[in-house]
């Protein structure tokens, strides 16, 4: 908990409220987990992922602490989260929450297509959980997260990461790519309500005002996606395309320390899966991703920054 505490600083610096949002992390969340058991172990164990970040001589011990934490909470959910009141919904937000930022910052145990088919039901369990709690964590010490709108509340820092050039002349050209080959027509709807909302998100990444964020990314899709999910586990060329054009978004995120890679590791193993005849799909997110130029180095809020 001494790590949390001194090391979970700038959340959302280009906020007025900035101060009151960095007392939720640094203050609220630590008591909100001490109400509930599960909430304090994922607090715990995702702490311990990140000293073993900042601290790679020791991070085989910490990355088994962590675990231990993790099975440790899951269990605990399930004893005791229960149905959604007043008295636990703050604690099940937040652990949600750091549940899924611990999925991405451990090491993965399966092939990298397939962990983010894992992490998409995942982040479901985000919005499941805000659709049971919003009143109740409304009214609780997150109400000036929920304030903002979740979407608003972990925002990405204006003119950091923009997305590279000729976004607009891949992305658009997807719709062509679902019809270029015999598909099922199950699977070919399933690929384009994915594929537009996936516009949709480019296009607010691309507008400021829309307030695009981390939120907002990692809850992609909306919808339900295990049909595209069942996709991908089939290794279906036109959804493998897809997830590789959103691995140009999860790699805005890259210098945070949670993610880091991420979008490199996914889109390798899809540049590894698709036959040639489907490779000149992928050019634009390989050359945004794994030919970007040389980042420069994160601040040292980025680098020791839990949440940032």
């Amino acid at each position: 908990m001494h790590h949390y505490l001194t090391h979970t600083k700038y959340i959302l610096t280009e906020h007025d409220d900035f101060a009151q949002i960095v007392q939720i992390w640094q203050e609220e969340l630590p008591k909100v987990a001490f109400t509930a058991d599960y909430c304090m172990h994922a607090v715990l164990g995702f702490s311990a992922l990140h000293k073993a970040h900042t601290e790679p001589e020791l991070a085989p011990a910490l990355r088994t602490s962590a675990v231990d934490h993790l099975d440790k909470a899951l269990v605990r959910y399930r004893e005791n989260g229960g149905i959604t009141t007043a008295e636990n919904a703050s604690a099940k937000f937040a652990f949600t929450w750091l549940v899924v930022l611990f999925a991405y910052a451990i090491p993965l145990s399966v092939p990298p297509i397939d962990a983010m088919v894992e992490l998409f039901h995942l982040v479901k369990g985000v919005d499941t959980i805000l659709a049971e709690s919003w009143f109740w964590v409304s009214q609780g010490p997150f109400a000036p997260v929920l304030a903002r709108g979740l979407g608003d509340a972990i925002t990405l820092q204006p003119g950091r990461n923009p997305l590279p050039e000729g976004m607009d002349f891949g992305l658009n050209h997807l719709d062509y790519m679902l019809g270029s080959e015999a598909m099922l027509t199950a699977d070919r709807r399933g690929c384009a309500m994915i594929l537009a909302e996936l516009k949709q998100l480019y296009d607010n990444v691309l507008r400021p005002q829309a307030g695009v964020s981390v939120a907002s990314i990692l809850c992609f899709p909306k919808q339900d996606s295990a049909p595209f999910g069942q996709l991908i586990k089939r290794r279906v060329p036109q959804a493998l395309i897809i997830l590789a054009y959103y691995c140009v978004l999860l790699d805005i995120l890259d210098s945070r320390w949670w993610i880091s890679g991420w979008s490199t590791r996914v889109l390798r193993d899809i540049m590894g899966t698709l036959a040639e005849s489907w490779q000149n799909w992928i050019e634009w997110p390989i050359s945004s991703v794994l030919l970007k130029p040389e980042a420069t180095a994160p601040s040292p809020s980025e680098r020791l920054g839990l949440l940032v």
